[in-house]
């Protein structure tokens, strides 16, 4: 077919009759081929060019390699749950039909149902359970580690790694009794197994005071049974505490979750909760010598206190009284000694002021204060009187000098003079206020003139 084609394209074309179409027909054979060549179908792919339009329709590119198709999930047919955890990346399979659209001439997969594949979807269901059992993974139900356990149960593979080191580091730390129920930790139903050990533990061990559930790491599809609805369940309902070890430190679980404590690794299971007896001989060492120093604090006080009492009961016999009381009779006579002492200077005192004050209130010491006191007023009078008397005459000699400035004669010692009507006195401003052969008075600075007015002009 492609050899005919080409022969064909390789033909001249005058003369050929031409078949086309137009873009319109084009566009809707396309169409029919598209949407009637396929039915609802299932594609896989992964998600990338996420975006949410504004009339709430989600659009995104289903990829693979270097292929690439467009599809749109509608407001009306959104997965809520679902849809709120879509990001670029995920891996998803999503079902629809395949829509042309001839305006832009693209291929769309209208998605009807989408569903998360791989780590996605063990992700989103573990957020689901998160969501539903929200109240089990508060703080206040987590039952309290005991610090000193005797005996301990361990759900795990009875052939792990995990196993051997937990065993290893716990008989190092402290001698205890273990009690190993074997148990899968991975695989469908396993799950169940270690929920089922849990409930067999608390019915048939009630001496064991905790609960160890490990396993090594492992992929997300291996730590599934870990994020199960029946482990949230059983690990909530034992009686005994439970510590959760699964896997590495990076991965965590709703085993961990839900769990009264959680440790990253087995072998950090063991080291943080068995305890470990050289640290403890140490610290009952250092206790043995922290309690003899505190056995020789008090034996001090003790013999400090009866030394004390002999001082005390030195003190006490009748030679010291009788030398106390003639100390204390020596003491009481000095101290009224002294103070008969300030009560005569203190009455001296007080004559002695009164004295002052008789002398201050007698009639010639008043008029002569009274006289003082009037001298100074007349001073304070004449000292005013003359501070005004200057200040009105600078005051006086500035307004002369204002006056002076302001004065029309001073006009007229320029030069200047003042035309004024001869029997009204009005000043002449303008040639109209006059009139020919009138008599006018001209006022120089010294002396005036009659003069009479020949001719007027502009």
């Amino acid at each position: 077919m492609g050899q005919q084609f080409e022969y064909q394209l390789n033909q001249p074309i005058e003369g050929l009759e031409r078949s086309y179409f137009t873009v319109k027909e084009l566009t809707q054979r396309v169409k029919k081929l598209v949407e009637e060549g396929f039915s609802l179908l299932w594609v896989e792919g992964e998600i990338s060019n996420l975006r949410h339009a504004q009339n709430r329709n989600l659009y995104f590119n289903l990829t693979e390699e270097e292929a690439s198709i467009k599809a749109i999930i509608f407001n009306d047919q959104k997965d809520r749950e679902i849809v709120s955890y879509l990001q670029n990346g995920l891996k998803v399979l999503c079902w629809g039909k395949l829509n042309f659209y001839p305006k832009t001439g693209e291929v769309y997969l209208i998605v009807r149902r989408i569903e998360l594949l791989g780590n996605g979807y063990i992700e989103f269901k573990k957020q689901q359970l998160i969501k539903k059992y929200q109240h089990l993974f508060a703080p206040d139900r987590k039952k309290s580690i005991p610090s000193f356990p005797k005996k301990i149960a361990v759900i795990t593979s009875i052939f792990s790694a995990a196993l051997q080191d937990f065993l290893k580091i716990a008989s190092e730390r402290w001698e205890i009794e273990v009690l190993v129920y074997p148990s899968r930790v991975q695989g469908e139903g396993s799950e169940k197994e270690i929920v089922q050990a849990i409930k067999d533990i608390n019915l048939h061990f009630y001496d064991v005071d905790v609960i160890f559930i490990t396993r090594g790491g492992g992929s997300a599809e291996d730590l599934a049974p870990f994020n199960t609805e029946e482990i949230i369940l059983g690990i909530s309902e034992s009686k005994i505490p439970v510590v959760s070890a699964v896997g590495h430190e990076i991965d965590y679980t709703l085993c961990d979750m839900i769990a009264d404590k959680r440790c990253p690794t087995p072998s950090a299971a063991a080291q943080e909760v068995i305890p470990d007896k050289h640290k403890w001989l140490e610290k009952l060492e250092h206790y043995k010598k922290k309690y003899k120093q505190f056995l020789d604090i008090i034996l001090s006080k003790k013999q400090n206190k009866l030394y004390q009492i002999q001082l005390a009961l030195t003190e006490r016999s009748p030679f010291n009284l009788l030398h106390s009381l003639e100390k204390d009779l020596k003491q009481k006579f000095y101290r009224l000694n002294v103070l008969l002492n300030e009560v005569i200077a203190y009455k001296e005192r007080k004559v002695l002021n009164q004295k002052i004050s008789l002398r201050r209130y007698h009639p010639a010491e008043t008029l002569q204060r009274e006289f003082d006191r009037l001298q100074n007023y007349r001073r304070r009078l004449e000292l005013s009187f003359e501070n005004y008397f200057q200040f009105c005459e600078s005051r006086m000699n500035s307004l002369k000098s204002l006056l002076a400035s302001l004065s029309p004669l001073n006009i007229l010692e320029r030069g200047y003079s003042i035309v004024r009507k001869l029997e009204t006195k009005k000043v002449v401003r303008s040639i109209e206020e006059v009139q020919v052969d009138e008599v006018l008075e001209v006022k120089l600075s010294k002396g005036s003139l009659l003069v009479k007015v020949l001719k007027t002009e502009e």
